[in-house]
């Protein structure tokens, strides 16, 4: 991880003849739910030996106070980028205000608006979907707010730095194993998807990267149906009507994490483990054994955490002046069976944790 060390000297040394035992409080710059120094605290304080060294800590008053807009605090991949961001956040002092927009655009955009009113110093979103972004990057840049976008994606607008996952070539990575499983093993038949929603710009990407890498091995993508709700209970579902549709099923790739539970779930409840493989991204704590059992051939793991670290650490970079990429792209760590134990300190650090 890469870590970031705050350096900004928030007061000057007086040069001049003090009386002993008096000392003076400098101003410092109000920043939002942060408490000013007192003047007990300032004659307490070491003064630097040079007037040019860098602070090791951040001053008082450098503190800033983050908004996180998060699509659900359902979904365990958003809570992972959170803890992410949360871990970043202690790391450099900073307070996180978390927003859920229960997958709705509309309180979404009231989210940032509310964000935006306590006068939080700069936002991070997880969009509820790439349309409903620019909204919301309209009313910050209004407001004079720095915006990371973490995942997802958006249609347009003006932000700092987008986090992600390069989707496309991930899911590719996914296809191509599993493409190049069924070869080796002769098998032939149906592929069924179950996918994000299409209307995220990474949905679209992680679907067109799996199909065209099935495309190279002679295979394709026979039946597709769309998450709505995130949940383990609609992917058991929409296996079985899936499996229902494909009598010559042999595989399913499920692009998040509660599909691939959903999925594991009823390719065994249908006593299809033998004949249907699984394969899936994002990734969850359940994924270690689901590789080792056979239970899942493969898995694109999305660095969730790492995600939200990338996101903080962006902001604390951009607030000391420094050059922040529009761009910050995580890889996906494409997991099997040969090596995910060696895996297993950045599945617990930057994946989704396992303990």
């Amino acid at each position: 991880m890469k870590k970031k060390l705050l350096s900004l000297l928030l007061c000057t040394v007086m040069v001049g003849t003090m009386m002993a035992g008096c000392g003076s409080k400098e101003e410092t710059p109000a920043a939002s739910n942060q408490e000013t120094e007192t003047p007990a605290e300032t004659e307490t304080e070491e003064p630097a030996e040079n007037a040019d060294e860098e602070a090791e800590a951040p001053a008082a008053g450098e503190a800033k106070t983050v908004a996180y807009i998060t699509p659900s605090t359902t979904t365990p991949f958003w809570n992972w980028v959170e803890a992410g961001i949360q871990s970043a956040a202690a790391e450099a002092g900073y307070k996180v205000e978390v927003y859920d927009s229960a997958n709705d655009s509309a309180t979404q955009l009231k989210n940032a608006q509310n964000a935006i009113t306590a006068q939080v110093d700069a936002i991070i979103i997880s969009p509820t979907d790439s349309a409903s972004c620019p909204a919301v990057l309209e009313e910050a840049e209004t407001a004079g707010i720095p915006v990371i976008i973490c995942d997802i994606g958006t249609d347009e607008g003006n932000y700092l730095a987008m986090v992600s996952t390069p989707n496309y070539e991930g899911a590719y990575e996914v296809g191509k194993y599993l493409g190049q499983y069924m070869k080796d093993n002769n098998l032939s038949g149906s592929v069924g998807e179950i996918t994000i929603p299409l209307s995220r710009i990474n949905g679209q990407n992680r679907t067109k990267g799996f199909e065209d890498a099935l495309k190279e091995f002679g295979f394709e993508v026979n039946t597709v149906l769309e998450t709505s709700d995130f949940t383990v209970d609609e992917a058991d579902t929409q296996t079985r009507n899936i499996v229902t549709a494909n009598s010559d099923l042999i595989a399913v790739f499920a692009n998040h994490d509660q599909a691939t539970l959903g999925a594991v779930t009823a390719v065994s409840d249908l006593d299809l483990k033998d004949k249907v493989l699984v394969a899936s991204f994002d990734g969850n704590p359940d994924i270690v054994e689901y590789l080792k059992n056979g239970q899942v051939l493969v898995c694109g793991a999305q660095q969730a955490k790492k995600m939200g670290k990338e996101s903080l650490n962006a902001l604390v970079s951009h607030f000391a002046g420094e050059e922040v990429p529009e761009e910050i792209q995580v890889p996906v760590l494409l997991l099997t069976a040969d090596n995910v134990e060696e895996y297993l300190t950045e599945i617990d650090e930057d994946v989704c944790g396992l303990n």
